[in-house]
């Protein structure tokens, strides 16, 4: 985030993989988050994403993470699956669902990019 800010970044795309109880294998699915100025861009991803990739969709939400707060510009957190998901932690566990999940974000922040 501070060498984003640093380099003047147009825009901040945190990746991850979320986590539940180990007793909730039934959660699983891809969560966008944005908090002001993102929401275009968790749009842009989040939708390159559900065209590309076969995941369940927990939507795009608005959220005061710290990463998302503490950026001057347009930035999202973008949670791929539960690692502690049944279906979810199968997927994350091969090279080619991971493949696929970074071409769609790519496309993602290229057609947001391009539409700016």
């Amino acid at each position: 985030m501070a060498k984003a800010e640093g380099l003047r970044a147009d825009i901040f795309v945190s990746i991850h993989a979320n986590a539940i109880s180990l007793s909730r294998p039934d959660i699983n699915g891809l969560e966008t988050y944005y908090y002001v100025t993102g929401f275009r861009l968790a749009q842009a991803v989040h939708n390159s994403i559900r065209s590309q990739v076969s995941v369940a969709d927990r939507g795009i939400r608005q959220a005061r993470f710290y990463v998302l707060r503490k950026t001057s510009m347009p930035s999202i957190l973008v949670e791929l699956g539960f690692l502690t998901g049944s279906t979810d932690a199968a997927k994350l566990g091969t090279a080619a669902h991971r493949q696929k999940l970074a071409k769609a974000i790519s496309e993602g922040i290229i057609r947001y990019l391009q539409s700016n």
